[in-house]
C-alpha cells in the first residue's frame, strides 16, 4: 500500500518519552516452573501528568534474538507503537517473551530457547512484565487507571492468550485490539503445508522452523524437529532457531517454500491433524471464550502470512456464543502483513481515546 491509500494520518508527537527497560523474575510452566529471569520495555511520556493510560504491546515474529520491545532501536514496530501511543501521553509496555532480550535460565544463565508460540510461557512474561512494570510506576508515583492491550501477528496470538488469563483473573481491561493475529495456531501453520499459496510470504518458512524447535524444547519433545526437518537442512534450521544464522543466509541456504525444508511424511501430517504435534499446537487456540472486553480484530485482504479466515475466528466463535464485544474490520484490500499493522494503528488509537475520554 501506498502512503495516500491509509486511511487517517499519523499525528506529530506531542511529548518526549522516557524508556526503561525492566528485568524482572519469573518461572517458565512448561519446565515445572523453572525459574527464568527475561525482560520488556515501559515508555512514559514526559508530559509532567501522573496518570496516563496504560498499552501493553504484544510484538510480532522476530528472527534477531535483540528485535524485541526492550531493544527500540532493533524493532520498527516498537518505534511504531511509542510514536502512536507513548508520544501521545499512554505508558506503553512490552515484554520480549522467554528466549528473546536478555531471558535467561539456570545458575549459569544461560539463554533460554525462544518460547514462538508457546502458550503458558507467552502468558507468564506477559503477566509478570505487567506486575513489575506497575511495581515501577508506582515507585515513580505514577498511576495507570486503564489498560488496553494491542497486538501484532504473533502479538496478536498474544493478546488473545493474555486477554482471556486477565479476564479469568478479573483483571479489568476497558479495550484490545489485534492485526494478523494466528488465534488458532494449528490453522494457521497446517495451511501452508497442506495448501501452500504462491503468495506466501518466504519468511513463513523460518516461522515452521521456529515453532518445530521451540515444541521440542517447551513441549518436551526430544528428537522432534530430526523426525521433522529435512537431514540436509538440520544443522542450518537449529542454528537458526538459537539466533546464531541470520534470515537472509538461513533464507538463501534453503531454497524454496516450508515444505522443502520438511521432510515429505511430516509434511502429509498436516493435512490429516494427526500427531502428537499437531494436538499439542490444537491446543494453543486464542478465542474460544465468551469475549467480555471490547476487541478489535484487523486483518487485510492480500497479508501474505496469515489469512483474514484466520485472524477473524475471534469474531465468529465470538457470535456463535452470543458474543457482541467483538468487531471484526479489514485494513484493506491491498493490505499485506506489514500494511495490515500500520492500518490498524491508525485506526486503533482515536477507538482506544474514546474510552479515556468516557472515564474523565
Amino acid at each position: 500500500m501506498k502512503r495516500g491509500e491509509f486511511k487517517g494520518p499519523f499525528p506529530p508527537p506531542r511529548y518526549a518519552v522516557t524508556l526503561y527497560e525492566v528485568q524482572f523474575d519469573s518461572v517458565i510452566p512448561e519446565w515445572e516452573n523453572e525459574p527464568t529471569v527475561s525482560g520488556g520495555l515501559l515508555a512514559i511520556p514526559d508530559d509532567g501528568r501522573t496518570s496516563h493510560p496504560l498499552l501493553s504491546y504484544q510484538h510480532g515474529t522476530v528472527f534477531g534474538l535483540d528485535q524485541v520491545p526492550s531493544r527500540p532501536d532493533n524493532s520498527f514496530e516498537t518505534q511504531l507503537a511509542l510514536a502512536a501511543f507513548a508520544a501521545q501521553g499512554y505508558v506503553v509496555i512490552g515484554a520480549d517473551y522467554f528466549g528473546l532480550g536478555d531471558s535467561r535460565v539456570g545458575p549459569a544463565g544461560r539463554r533460554a530457547p525462544n518460547s514462538f508460540i508457546v502458550p503458558q510461557g507467552t502468558v507468564q512474561a506477559m503477566l509478570d512484565h505487567l506486575r513489575a512494570s506497575g511495581e515501577v510506576l508506582a515507585a515513580l508515583g505514577q498511576k495507570t487507571p486503564q489498560t488496553f492491550l494491542y497486538g501484532w501477528s504473533q502479538g496478536g496470538w498474544s493478546t488473545m492468550q493474555f486477554l482471556r488469563r486477565l479476564e479469568a483473573l478479573e483483571v479489568p481491561v476497558t479495550a484490545a485490539g489485534t492485526v494478523s493475529a494466528p488465534v488458532d495456531p494449528a490453522a494457521a501453520f497446517r495451511r501452508p503445508l497442506a495448501n501452500p499459496r504462491p503468495q506466501d510470504a518466504a519468511w513463513v518458512k523460518g516461522c515452521i522452523n521456529n515453532i518445530i524447535w521451540a515444541y521440542e524444547e517447551y513441549g518436551r519433545m526430544p528428537g522432534f524437529a530430526t523426525s521433522a526437518i529435512r537431514p540436509e537442512h538440520l544443522a542450518a534450521s537449529r542454528k537458526f532457531y538459537a539466533g546464531d544464522l541470520d534470515w537472509p543466509s538461513f533464507n538463501a541456504g534453503l531454497p524454496g517454500s516450508a515444505p522443502d525444508m520438511l521432510q515429505p511424511e511430516f509434511v502429509a501430517t498436516a493435512a490429516s491433524g494427526r500427531g502428537r504435534f499437531w494436538d499439542t499446537l490444537e491446543l494453543t487456540g486464542a478465542y474460544r471464550w465468551r469475549i467480555k472486553t471490547p476487541l478489535r480484530t484487523y486483518a487485510g485482504a492480500a497479508d501474505e502470512a496469515i489469512p483474514a479466515e484466520v485472524s477473524r475466528m475471534a469474531y465468529d466463535f465470538n457470535r456463535l456464543l452470543g458474543g457482541t464485544s467483538v468487531e471484526f474490520l479489514s485494513a484493506g484490500e491491498r493490505a499485506d502483513h506489514r500494511a495490515s499493522f500500520v492500518q490498524a494503528t491508525l485506526d486503533l488509537k482515536p477507538w482506544f481515546d474514546g474510552f479515556v475520554r468516557a472515564s474523565e
